[in-house]
């Protein structure tokens, strides 16, 4: 696994100044992240995120750390040596003339580290390029691989004469990732094929037309198995193994959107259309067509304060083997507690058989002040220790995916919600997410 120079020696020279300076942890600065959320309802193309406000852990409805030479370090000891060496004579900091793992290097030995990259980052690549190869095997399309970028409207009105069960798709707006996955021999992770978001109205009606009439049941059944046959198809046949995991189904249960049963109803054409199994559906048909390296997820937002919903809504589809895993979105803030109730969420969807995966992962604070940014780096500290801790108790943890660059790129407009601020220096949050030292192993 390849280790990164490290270069950003100011940077992290002041960080631990910082850092020895702060003492004891402050409070946590329990910010509410949901109140400036935007998604799709905005006009803003949506990440995934909490739908309509709601906190990952509100629990409410919306609204809501010398060695001998001849010794090899681990990333661990090197975190130590590495504050020892900053903290050293007080405060004055010498920059580390040590190699430093990044993150994919630091749990190698655990589970993949992903990033979601918007078209922006594939076109500005340059500025970003280095970070992404030192930190990160794993990358998923933050948008260009959603039903609204590989649906091909006028193609699919041109094939009606031929079918109405089967609408055209192109893979124009993935093809930077796919290369540069290729080239620096990362993995993917496919986001979404099933989401009432993000996927266009034309695609359920009978004239491929914004304004057109609906389609019956057996007709959308049709188009979405057509639909998840040609896109799988596509990776197998020209990618093969390049898709590790692919989310099948994305936000179908809502229980303050939902009906009795707790599927989404609001906004939701493939409930209004297909009807309230249009999930299981989407999982009976992606593992018929799926190969069998492509594992296959159901990815939530508030998953710890509905996975007993979501264990029921899936058990068919689990018994059937039609699922591998729960996708995890973590979206947090420093008021969620991690270790008490987001690992016991981890926990019980493992317990049930599946494997876990945390598929986009911020921690959102509301101010860049320094105590705020320390609460925060706490908390990544806290998140990756645990799922950490837990994928070596055997736990079935087989990922963390961060959900964006920097904090200027991010979903979640006005807050500072990930490991890099805007001009790509490391926060707090990198170091927490590192389990360095000098982040207080308190959440």
């Amino acid at each position: 696994m390849k280790k990164w120079i490290w270069k950003w020696g100011a940077v992290w020279a002041g960080l631990a100044i910082c850092l020895g300076a702060c003492g004891q942890p402050r409070e946590e600065n329990n910010t509410n992240t949901g109140d400036s959320v935007q998604t799709e309802a905005d006009g803003r193309d949506d990440s995934g995120a909490e739908e309509d406000g709601q906190d990952e852990n509100s629990g409410e409805a919306p609204g809501q750390e010398g060695s001998p030479a001849d010794r090899q370090e681990s990333p661990e000891d090197q975190q130590k040596s590495l504050a020892d060496q900053q903290n050293e004579g007080g405060t004055e900091a010498t920059e580390p003339e040590m190699d430093r793992p990044g993150l994919a290097a630091f749990y190698e030995n655990n589970f993949p580290i992903g990033v979601a990259l918007s078209g922006y980052i594939f076109e500005n690549m340059e500025e970003f390029e280095e970070v992404i190869l030192n930190n990160f095997n794993s990358i998923t399309c933050e948008n260009e691989m959603k039903p609204d970028y590989l649906l091909d409207k006028e193609g699919s009105q041109k094939k009606l004469k031929e079918t109405n069960l089967q609408a055209a798709v192109h893979f124009d707006a993935c093809v930077p990732a796919i290369e540069f996955a290729l080239e620096h021999n990362m993995k993917i992770r496919f986001h979404t094929l099933v989401w009432h978001s993000q996927t266009p109205r034309w695609f359920f009606t009978e004239d491929y037309t914004e304004d057109g009439k609906l389609v019956d049941r057996q007709v959308m059944l049709g188009r979405m198995e057509n639909y998840i046959a040609d896109v799988l198809g596509y990776f197998q046949e020209y990618y093969p193994g390049l898709i590790y995991a692919v989310d099948v189904v994305n936000e179908a249960f809502d229980p303050w959107n939902g009906n009795e049963n707790g599927v989404r109803m609001k906004d939701n054409l493939w409930y209004d259309v297909v009807g309230e199994d249009y999930y299981y559906q989407a999982f009976v048909f992606a593992r018929k067509y799926a190969s069998e390296d492509m594992k296959l997820f159901y990815n939530d937002y508030g998953c710890m304060d509905k996975a007993n919903l979501i264990l029921e809504r899936l058990a068919q589809a689990r018994e059937e083997g039609l699922i591998d895993g729960i996708g995890m979105q973590s979206h947090l803030s420093t008021s969620d507690k991690i270790q008490y109730k987001f690992m016991l969420a981890v926990k019980q969807f493992c317990d049930a058989g599946y494997e876990v995966q945390s598929t986009e992962l911020d921690i959102g604070v509301k101010d860049n002040s320094e105590s705020t940014f320390l609460s925060q780096a706490r908390k990544y500290k806290s998140f990756f220790k645990n799922m950490k801790a837990l994928q070596e108790e055997g736990y079935p943890i087989t990922g963390i995916t961060v959900w964006g660059m920097n904090d200027d790129l991010s979903w979640r407009t006005g807050e500072y919600g990930l490991l890099f601020d805007g001009d790509m220096n490391p926060k707090k949050a990198y170091l927490g997410a590192l389990l360095d030292p000098s982040v207080p192993d308190v959440e």
